[in-house]
């Protein structure tokens, strides 16, 4: 067998079972995602008797969770990350032939240790920040690892055109601060805020706002109560971002039509479940599936743009 030949059959191996481990971590760390934000609505009163009226009060927000959520959710973040450090194991083993998924696994170990310290931080704080910060980075590493699932995936002909990387590169940058904002929706009790579609109660923006709201740094004690200009910021952001993604799916059309299906159709869910979470008061169900699809979402915009990126 030829040397080059040899090279590359000692590659393929080693770059499968990464793949293989890292799609098992995906779906790791959307049980993980998923738990937390469970635990986090429910604390928040989300689901409880009589609602609203619960939504954002003391008592409720000190309730302890579920305790088979809070088992799902240590049980799942403990194999996620035995699934990041067996990566990283057989990065390094191979680390001549793997230098990039090296670097990922790396990256992948950092995220782990900082998600793990904020767990711990998680139950008494009172900074919106800790929220945003423990959900950012379970995106981040849900999309790494799926980064590391496709592993060989076919990318596009090089006909495509150069910006469309670009296009995809941007849209998940939008996604992010869209991701952000919801985040801090929730966490600042925001939600309802504003009642009604596609206004706030007759204006399109509070007459009186401050952006030290948008702080999120600033602890919830440290606040007047919900945040309609928070609330606002992410509708009007979930407006730009889906003019992006659209734009995405309508250019990877004549490239990837399955994705570009997948992408369209993963946006116009998230956008009918925040519709539906907000005309029918936010239940808990509709406000998980709307959280799962973000991630569905990005992982969806993590694929186009794994594709596009060697176009």
């Amino acid at each position: 067998m030829p040397t080059s030949a040899a090279q590359a059959t000692d590659t393929v191996a080693p770059q499968r079972l990464i793949a293989r481990i890292a799609l098992a971590g995906v779906l790791l760390v959307l049980l993980v995602t998923t738990s937390s934000a469970y635990m986090r609505l429910t604390a928040a009163g989300l689901g409880c008797g009589d609602w609203p009226a619960c939504y954002g009060q003391d008592a409720a927000r000190s309730a302890a969770p579920v305790p088979v959520a809070r088992l799902l959710h240590r049980l799942s973040a403990s194999a996620a990350g035995a699934a990041v450090l067996a990566i990283a194991l057989v990065a390094f083993v191979n680390r001549r032939r793997l230098a990039r998924e090296l670097g990922v696994a790396a990256v992948l170990l950092a995220l782990t240790l900082g998600l793990a310290l904020l767990g711990r931080a998680t139950p008494t704080a009172q900074s919106p920040a800790i929220a945003v910060a423990n959900l950012l980075g379970g995106m981040l590493m849900a999309a790494l690892l799926w980064w590391l699932a496709l592993g060989s995936w076919r990318r596009v002909r090089a006909t495509a055109p150069r910006w469309l990387p670009w296009l995809s590169g941007l849209a998940l940058g939008g996604l992010a601060v869209q991701l952000a904002l919801g985040a801090m929706t929730s966490t600042t009790y925001s939600a309802l805020a504003c009642t009604t579609l596609p206004d706030c109660a007759g204006q399109w923006w509070p007459q009186t706002w401050s952006a030290a709201e948008f702080d999120p740094t600033r602890p919830l004690s440290d606040r007047a109560g919900p945040s309609a200009a928070i609330h606002l910021a992410h509708r009007y952001a979930a407006v730009a971002v889906a003019t992006l993604v659209l734009a995405l799916a309508a250019a990877l059309w004549r490239h990837r039509r399955g994705l570009a299906f997948a992408v369209a159709g993963l946006l116009g869910l998230q956008v009918a479940l925040g519709v539906l979470a907000m005309a029918l008061q936010l239940p808990l169900g509709i406000v998980l599936a709307h959280n799962l699809a973000a991630v569905m979402l990005l992982l969806a915009l993590v694929a186009a743009h794994r594709v596009l990126a060697a176009a």
